[in-house]
């Protein structure tokens, strides 16, 4: 009897650990290495943790420790750590100075633009900026127009990306960036026609377009940029050689012009005469001088709105310009460097998220970059945090949600109940958030597939959303 007590007693506790193991499991669930096979992808090339937030007994580490590139899913950090440390009614600020005199509607001088770091100052902010000058009794500015950049270091697009540096998702950062110092060109097919129109908006003085390009016979619209192939050795009057695939429904072609100062005249030049303001000078870049007095200053929309954008479209040169910005705010008598900014967040990291030291390295905040590293055992511990953070409700819902928005608006997976931060890179496909299980309850998800193959399919990462679906 004592024997047969004994016994039970043993299968009693290897059948728990069993049953416990199955939970917290360290081995892929059947369908993401059926997934992980099928794409011929081993299984050490995809590391991911679930965690779960509420209560919920579904967990995973596998190579939860291992290094990893994060790509975009870098930006989970930055925004988190921007909402926490400048908040999420932080606003930039653009000012306008002169120096001179104003006399009879003639501003006889120069005038100053202070760019604060804003990463949205567009078109039509200064189109009601020029306005409020003429409003202000200012007709004509005899002089020039100084834009002073200093209050972030100059940043430098990133040489492993040299082949896209005529993509705006490269940009630097700019602390007076103008409209994302892109042109987009709308390429609407004309079938009949065999053509597609080239059309561009805003409209500005001295940029010239070619009215349409061929239609290819091609149906498939795919790689439809490099079969449409651009030259923009003179970004203000851009030529196209090859056709557009006629499989294409309407697309935008946006380009970087690679002259900040050459950007700002030509905007400059177009809305000064829009709004009735006389102007023949030039822009250049300088710093404004102690004499200069303020004419006005504006201001940004808010952090909160700004982080949604940079989540849910995955927004490179935002998350570059939150990240200068905390280093800013810091320090506001220097220009504000990635350095700085970095040993912030490192800081933040260690002691209010409880990474250990080396587990998240940013590089620019954007993800932009193959210097980053992290494990998905401290990002899982990153959304633990912002969870119970509370800055949470921007945070989380600034993630696109599954088959609902942004980057993860076609994604099938989970339909509504996954937000996802993804991220891609040449080799590399990530992604982290949140999912709500059936269940009701939630769980941290963070999940990277790396190296050959590994960005031709979504399907391990979605089919480990789904086992979190279905199962948590």
């Amino acid at each position: 009897m004592k024997n047969f007590t004994f016994s039970s007693f043993i299968s009693l506790l290897t059948c728990c650990f069993v049953m416990e193991m199955a939970w917290a499991q360290n081995f892929l669930p059947p369908t993401v290495s059926d997934a992980l096979r099928s794409e011929n992808l081993e299984k050490n090339q995809m590391a991911a943790s679930v965690v779960a937030l509420d209560g919920g007994r579904l967990s995973l580490n596998w190579r939860d420790r291992v290094k990893v590139i994060p790509a975009s899913t870098e930006k989970m950090v930055t925004t988190l750590a921007a909402l926490e440390f400048l908040g999420p009614d932080w606003r930039w600020k653009t000012s306008f100075y002169y120096t001179g005199e104003i006399s009879d509607g003639v501003l006889i001088g120069t005038l100053f633009i202070k760019g604060g770091g804003d990463p949205k100052y567009v078109v039509e902010n200064l189109w009601r900026d020029l306005s409020r000058l003429k409003s202000m009794g200012i007709n004509h500015i005899a002089g020039d127009v100084v834009i002073d950049r200093s209050y972030f270091e100059k940043d430098k697009q990133d040489p492993e990306f040299e082949e896209d540096w005529d993509r705006p998702y490269t940009a630097p950062a700019d602390a007076a960036l103008l409209n994302y110092r892109s042109i987009a060109l709308t390429l609407t097919p004309q079938k009949e026609q065999r053509r597609a129109l080239v059309t561009v908006s805003p409209q500005v003085d001295g940029l010239e377009v070619p009215v349409s390009v061929p239609l290819a016979r091609r149906k498939a619209c795919v790689q439809w940029r490099q079969a449409l192939e651009l030259d923009i050795e003179n970004p203000w009057s851009p030529q196209f050689e090859g056709a557009l695939p006629a499989g294409c429904d309407e697309k935008i072609l946006a380009y970087l012009v690679p002259d900040a100062n050459s950007y700002w005249q030509i905007y400059m030049k177009t809305i000064s005469r829009q709004v009735g303001l006389a102007w023949d000078g030039k822009v250049i870049e300088g710093g404004v001088p102690e004499a200069a007095q303020l004419l006005f200053d504006a201001w940004s929309d808010d952090l909160g709105t700004l982080v949604k954008l940079t989540n849910k479209f995955s927004n490179n040169v935002f998350a570059k310009h939150l990240l200068l910005t905390m280093a800013a705010k810091d320090s506001p008598q220097v220009p504000a460097s990635y350095s700085h900014a970095r040993k912030i967040v490192e800081q933040w990291l260690t002691l209010a998220v409880k990474t250990t030291p080396g587990e998240i390295t940013l590089d620019n905040g954007s993800g932009l970059s193959r210097k980053s590293r992290v494990t998905a055992h401290a990002m899982t511990k990153l959304i633990a945090y912002g969870w119970r953070s509370a800055r949470m409700p921007e945070w989380i819902s600034s993630f696109p949600i599954s088959a609902t928005d942004g980057t993860m608006s076609k994604r099938q997976v989970a339909p509504g109940h996954a937000y996802i931060k993804t991220g891609l890179l040449n080799n590399v496909k990530s992604a982290g958030g949140m999912v709500q299980a059936r269940s009701g309850k939630r769980y941290a998800l963070y999940a990277v597939v790396q190296g050959k193959n590994a960005t031709k399919t979504d399907a391990p990462i979605d089919r480990l959303i789904e086992w979190i679906y279905f199962n948590g």
